[in-house]
Formats: structure tokens, C-alpha cells, sequence
């Protein structure tokens, strides 16, 4: 019986770390239900943020498509007026101007 003896004294001397044993395999036992179902929680909010970031990507590709699609547009206004303007630039130019007739035009009479 020397060996009960000798077990219970360790036994009383490591109590603490037998109850932390016994403690992490409750603890075990009971999360294996738990970490199952925070698992599934990890997997659906993993498939979610992949869904969440496609929509964010797919609007910002909207968003640089319809920005393009917006300076073109403006590019090519611009460069109508410019040519616009350049024609009535070179309309003026050709043209003779009488002064007399300016005046008249506006309301002003030779005297």
C-alpha cells in the first residue's frame, strides 16, 4: 500500500494541476458543440464578405467606367467648341466690317 500513499501525496501536493485538468477537459467536451456552431458563423460571414467585397469592386469598376465615359464626353465638347469658336474666329477675319453700317445696325445715326 506504499503506492496509495505515495499517490495520494502527490495527489495533495498537485491538486491545482489536476483541477486545471479536469477543468480543460470539461471545457473540452462542452465547446466541441460550440466551436462547431462558431465555425458555421465563420463560414457564412466569410461567404459574405467575399460577396460584400465583389459588390464593392464591381461598383467601383462602374464608377471608373461611367467617370471615363464622362471626361470623353467632356473632351469631345470641348474640343467642338473650340472648333466653334476658331470658325467664327475666321469668319470675322474674312469679312470687311464697315463701320457705318455697324453703327447703323446698333442704332446710331451718321449725322
Amino acid at each position: 500500500m506504499i503506492w496509495w500513499s505515495k499517490i495520494t501525496a502527490w495527489i495533495k501536493a498537485h491538486w491545482n494541476w489536476l483541477a486545471l485538468l479536469a477543468l480543460a477537459g470539461v471545457a473540452y467536451f462542452l465547446g466541441r458543440k460550440d466551436s462547431a456552431n462558431l465555425l458555421a458563423h465563420a463560414t457564412i460571414a466569410k461567404d459574405q464578405y467575399k460577396k460584400d467585397a465583389e459588390a464593392i469592386e464591381k461598383a467601383a469598376k462602374d464608377k471608373t467606367k461611367r467617370d471615363d465615359k464622362i471626361d470623353n464626353r467632356k473632351e469631345e465638347i470641348k474640343k467642338a467648341l473650340i472648333e466653334e469658336k476658331e470658325r467664327k474666329l475666321r469668319l470675322i477675319t474674312q469679312e470687311e466690317i464697315d463701320a457705318d453700317e455697324v453703327f447703323a445696325n446698333i442704332g446710331i445715326k451718321k449725322k
